[in-house]
């Protein structure tokens, strides 16, 4: 398939920006080395009233966290809880760059392999002091093959660490080591500028080593956690809802302008949009579909960038998507734009491709413009036309079975149901649709169960490589069963090339074998669509990275 060369990124200068900044390439410096007087400096914001010390922040997590223990808990919903009760080395400032956290400081080796930390004075919620051994127990845990952490993957930059989590190593031979209480090293594999980024991701959080070797359930209750981040467990009632109160342990609490949070978790788009209007929540993530575009239009909710994308999956190992020639059929089949325009209405871009918008080149242009797209939005023609001669490749008259499956949401309900409508107009082809619950979809998903599922893909970290490096075999990330021999050999090259130049050229092409390949359906680049109530103030919503509260004020009224 011919890639059109060309196209033109819309309102991306802001994450090209934030990106640029947080080191998405070898040349891109770590933080500054001299970054006392910036740890823990509060976001910069417009003028506020009164900060309301007593008051709690009042959400909504839709849904029951999947886990709280750190590695485990690989997704959106958890993270946002773990980023406010945990910290690891660093953490993103205002300006989405990595500063100094439970580490004060760092330095990076002239080779780029080497880091050192050094650790500050704080405590665990316990009592406990946190130190560089809880690090390197937490570092060497996610890695253990054992507990096959779905986010393992991410620590694969440092040396001895993918050998040791696909069995062919040991913990020993993972270079992390604590060389006294209060220094770590880390050494990588090779050079990646982008590490430090990398370390704030909720996966790198330590975990206190008495406790977790006492208690394997330490996780699962509210009695049991032991955190060390800006605030502490208080209670979690299963399925309803988390509270968490100020750690007054904290080595930064006094950046903590409010007594704590209490998320809710009600799965319904219109009841949470109906508590938010009577003053019940503070804040929402998502609005209502037919009252979206009003809402954005007016100002009320507002709209940012996101380095993310909305597909669906096809497992190449379920028929019919076996075959190359009908996956792309079914990627050629749709008509993003009206999709976009009438059902998600959020500003987002038509996803021609996989890596999304805002990964800046070594020479500055974004690695999507750069790239192109790999096909037409809406090319019903070539659709049919590929549907017909994979179904004569595989001597198949009638279509297998083909089953949508989403996770309970009314904006995932929607846009399943128009991609039905699709199929079915522009292929002939009769899609089933299915909702699963998240804990239950994830778990499926995960364990490569669904035929053709939905997914949004949020970067981890600042680099094309995070989205690339999920599809090599048996990456936990797969999901799908994909597996090219020519494309693994790629991804292990890129991530062992330090001349950035020509690492991004093999980027690309590793990019476009696997469009080649389709195995799954681009739908859109994302953006955060959300409503803050207008006393709330200082929320971090990074483009990479996870939803940071620390540094939110809640006015008095």
């Amino acid at each position: 398939m011919k890639m059109k060369k060309g196209w033109k990124v819309l309102s991306t200068a802001a994450l090209l920006a934030v990106l640029a900044v947080t080191g998405c390439s070898q040349t891109a410096a770590p933080a500054p080395q001299d970054t006392g007087s910036n740890a823990g400096a509060a976001p910069q914001q417009e003028p506020a009233g009164q900060a309301d010390m007593t008051a709690k922040l009042r959400l909504n997590l839709k849904t029951e966290p999947p886990s709280l223990d750190p590695p485990k808990g690989f997704d959106s919903t958890s993270n946002e809880v773990l980023n406010a009760t945990m910290e690891g080395l660093a953490r993103l400032d205002q300006k989405h760059v990595p500063q100094p956290a439970m580490a004060e400081k760092w330095s990076v080796s002239e080779d780029g392999k080497t880091y050192t930390f050094t650790l500050r004075d704080s405590k665990w919620s316990n009592g406990d002091p946190v130190t560089a051994h809880d690090f390197e127990f937490a570092f060497k845990r996610i890695l253990d093959p054992n507990n096959a952490f779905p986010s393992a993957f991410l620590a694969y930059y440092i040396e001895g660490a993918e050998a040791y989590n696909k069995g062919e190593g040991n913990a020993d031979g993972v270079q992390v080591k604590a060389l006294d209480d209060k220094t770590l090293e880390v050494k990588l594999a090779a050079p990646a500028g982008y590490f430090l980024h990398i370390i704030t991701q909720p996966t790198f959080f330590p975990v206190n080593k008495k406790v977790v070797e006492s208690n394997p359930k330490w996780a699962e209750n509210a009695s049991s956690i032991v955190t060390n981040g800006p605030f502490k467990m208080e209670d979690w009632v299963h399925d309803q809802s988390v509270k968490v109160v100020k750690n007054d342990g904290y080595w930064d609490k006094d950046s903590v302008k409010y007594a704590g949070i209490d998320w809710i978790m009600v799965n319904d788009e219109n009841t949470q949009y109906q508590m938010y209007k009577t003053g019940q929540l503070d804040m929402i993530q998502t609005v209502p579909i037919d009252l979206k575009a009003k809402l954005i239009e007016s100002g009320e909710a507002k709209v940012e960038p996101e380095a993310a994308i909305y597909y669906y999956r096809m497992n190449t190992q379920m028929p019919p998507f076996t075959n190359a020639n009908i996956r792309k059929a079914f990627a050629l089949a749709l008509d993003r734009k009206l999709l976009i325009e009438n059902v998600v209405q959020g500003k987002q871009i038509p996803a021609l491709a996989h890596v999304p918008i805002g990964f800046p080149e070594p020479d500055g242009t974004d690695f999507r413009e750069k790239g192109g797209d790999f096909f037409k939005d809406n090319d019903v023609e070539q659709a049919k036309a590929l549907l017909k001669k994979g179904m004569e490749e595989e001597g198949w008259t009638t279509l297998p079975p083909v089953t949508m499956t989403y996770n309970t949401s009314d904006t995932h309900k929607a846009i399943a149901q128009v991609m039905q409508e699709m199929y079915k107009k522009n292929l002939g082809v009769d899609v089933k649709l299915e909702n699963k619950e998240w804990n239950v979809f994830l778990a499926e998903q995960r364990a490569r169960q669904l035929q053709f599922s939905r997914s949004t893909i949020p970067a981890d970290y600042g680099d094309p490589i995070n989205f690339l490096e999920l599809f090599v075999t048996d990456h936990p990330g797969n999901r799908i069963n994909y597996s090219n021999p020519d494309y693994d050999a790629l991804v292990a090259k890129i991530r062992n090339t330090a001349d950035e130049k020509e690492r991004f050229g093999l980027m690309h092409d590793a990019e476009a074998i696997f469009m080649n390949d389709m195995p799954l359906v681009p739908v859109y680049f994302n953006t955060k669509v959300f409503m803050d109530q207008p006393n709330i103030k200082g929320i971090l919503r990074h483009p990479v990275g996870t939803l940071d509260y620390k540094w939110a004020e809640i006015e008095k009224k």
